[in-house]
């Protein structure tokens, strides 16, 4: 469950740099990016911590 909560903390501080156009994707110069791969980054984690709980 620890992987999926620190998934979700670096999601939301993706999406909250890439949105405020502190951060930005390495290459691309795209805040936007960084915000739908931070999207993707809490999805991911809550799917670890959904798959943790089912399992024990």
């Amino acid at each position: 469950m620890g992987r999926g909560i620190g998934n979700i903390i670096i999601g939301l501080i993706f999406v909250g740099g890439g949105l405020t156009g502190n951060l930005v994707f390495i290459g691309t110069e795209s805040g936007g990016l960084l915000a739908a791969v931070g999207a993707g980054l809490v999805v991911w984690g809550i799917v670890q911590i959904v798959r943790s709980r089912s399992q024990s």
